[in-house]
């Protein structure tokens, strides 16, 4: 199994980026990462950038420590880790104060998945280019939909829909909700995107583009499209990482393209990439919103399909994570909450009514 990866992160019609995206790869696995700091708090783009990069670290570590990567537990710990390391950051800067994000994640070795998220980025699975599942949002607007105070489709405009319910680098961390998935083939699809993203490109428009667009890159560049067609002017920030499934050896292994030029450059985090080989290389980009391709293979595992809320051998993790009562009250990116009861939810296995607006 090969891997063709892209992804971008752009600030959109915002004077600051802080979204944050990337990926790494690690022996036979991939792990992609995508963070959305809460713009009302200051210091949450550094939240988002030190919770991906905690995430990347502690996914190699797992990886050469041969440590069982799907999970439960796992994904808990990666979250704990960079809940703690965005912890550590407002200790050592003034400037992180309140500072929060969301952090979607998700693992595969070409057969297997893991995908994990906190807030409202989300993370859509496609099989064959049709939609599979995709996260819940942990927000109030999503609430509401499933209590059938409005429609499914309603969420993208919602006035609660920036209210969430589950954030990384507040007072208490609360565990993710995460999805196993063991039957993934050549032609599915992953994408990790912001809201910012997804706000724009409706579940149609990626069914649509992913059977249309031979590789990430072309793909990803299309559903950008979309955005920039759609958003109007002060649009958010959007980011993705978009994951295609091939059996077929890409020509070069190690292909990297810039699509996009924008200041406010942060930097990637080194990705260590294993080649066919034993040896290593680093890349560091110096560019900070931007594009990235990246084809890599990876060895076949078990198949089997699995659908996990939680697995055995989590007990300990969720005892030590149980949700707090601080965690009935949102957190809103424009700095408004609301009581509400945060309910747990994963991962949903049928298309949103997403609208009319389509992909023409």
């Amino acid at each position: 199994m090969y891997f063709n990866i892209a992804k971008i992160t752009d600030k959109g019609g915002r004077p600051h980026n802080q979204d944050y995206a990337d990926f790494a790869i690690e022996d036979n696995f991939v792990c992609v990462a995508v963070a959305d700091g809460l713009g009302a708090y200051e210091g949450s783009e550094i939240a988002g950038e030190t919770a991906v990069k905690s995430v990347l670290r502690g996914f190699i570590k797992a990886v050469r420590k041969e440590e069982e990567i799907f999970s439960g537990s796992t994904m808990n710990r990666l979250f704990k880790h960079a809940h703690n390391a965005i912890h550590k950051r407002k200790n050592e800067l003034a400037e992180m104060r309140n500072g929060c994000t969301t952090l979607s994640v998700a693992i595969t070795d070409g057969k297997n998945l893991i995908a994990a998220h906190a807030g409202d980025t989300r993370i859509y699975f496609f099989k064959s280019n049709s939609l599979e599942f995709y996260s819940k949002d942990h927000s109030l607007a999503r609430l509401a939909a499933e209590r059938g105070e409005i429609e499914y489709s309603a969420i993208r405009t919602h006035k609660d829909q920036n209210k969430l319910t589950r954030v990384l680098g507040s007072d208490y961390f609360i565990q993710p909700d995460f999805k196993i998935y063991r039957d993934c083939s050549a032609e599915d699809s992953l994408i990790v995107c912001t809201d910012g993203f997804w706000e724009y490109v409706y579940e149609r428009d990626m069914e649509k583009v992913l059977s249309t667009c031979a590789d990430s890159e072309s793909a990803l560049d299309c559903l950008v499209g979309l955005i920039l067609s759609r958003a109007p002017k002060g649009s958010d920030n959007y980011s993705a990482v978009l994951l295609r499934f091939t059996d077929t050896k890409p020509i070069d292994e190690a292909k990297r393209k810039d699509l996009t030029e924008t200041e406010n450059n942060e930097g990637l985090i080194g990705n260590l990439i294993q080649n066919d080989g034993d040896e290593e290389t680093e890349v560091q980009n110096d560019g900070g919103e931007e594009t990235e391709v990246q084809n890599a293979n990876s060895e076949d595992a078990a198949s089997d399909t699995e659908n996990a809320q939680n697995d055995a051998g989590d007990s300990a993790d969720k005892e030590e994570n149980r949700l707090t009562p601080d965690d009935s009250a949102p957190v809103s990116k424009n700095a408004e909450t609301e009581s509400e009861e945060a309910t747990a939810s994963s991962c949903t296995d049928a298309p949103e009514n997403d609208g009319d607006e389509k992909l023409d």
